[in-house]
C-alpha cells in the first residue's frame, strides 16, 4: 500500500449556456394573440349540430335518392327476391377422408415394420397427433371453403 493521497474526483457538468435572441421583442409591436383569439379570427366555425338532416332538390349526390332509384330498378326487374340456399361444403367429406386415410396408413405402416411394443407405441402416438392436429387445422384453422 502507498501512503500516497488520491488525486480529488473529477465532476463534471453542463457549462452555463447563454441564450442570444435573435428576434428580441419590441414594446412597438402587439402582443402575441391567444388561440381563442386566433380562432375568432379564423371566422366560420363549424358546428355539426346546425347540419340539415335533408339534401338539395336535384342533388345528385343525394344517397337517399341513389338508393331509392336502385330499389326501383331491383323490383323493375324482379331482383328484390331472395333465396337463401345452404352452402353445400365439401370440408366433411374430405375430413373422414383425410382423417380415415391417414389413420390407415399409420397402422399400415406399423403393421409392414416388425411389432413390438415400440412401433405400436409408436404408432399409437401418430394415430392421436395425426387425428387431433387435421381436426385442429380442418375445424379451427381452416376458414370455410
Amino acid at each position: 500500500m502507498s501512503a500516497e493521497p488520491e488525486p480529488p474526483r473529477t465532476t463534471y457538468g453542463f457549462k452555463e449556456r447563454t441564450f442570444k435572441r435573435d428576434n428580441p421583442p419590441s414594446s412597438e409591436l402587439p402582443p402575441v394573440p391567444t388561440t381563442e383569439e386566433l380562432a375568432r379570427l379564423a371566422g366560420f366555425h363549424h358546428d355539426p349540430s346546425a347540419r340539415h338532416a335533408s339534401a338539395k332538390a336535384g342533388d345528385p349526390n343525394d344517397v337517399l335518392a341513389v338508393l331509392r332509384q336502385n330499389r326501383t330498378a331491383e323490383k323493375k326487374h324482379d331482383l328484390d327476391n331472395i333465396e337463401i340456399r345452404k352452402v353445400s361444403s365439401r370440408r366433411k367429406s374430405e375430413f373422414w377422408l383425410l382423417l380415415v386415410g391417414g389413420n390407415l396408413l399409420i397402422i399400415a405402416t406399423v403393421a409392414a415394420t416388425h411389432v413390438n411394443v415400440f412401433t405400436v407405441v409408436f404408432g399409437l402416438a401418430g394415430l392421436i397427433i395425426f387425428s387431433l392436429g387435421l381436426s385442429w387445422v380442418m375445424w379451427q384453422v381452416m376458414d370455410r371453403y
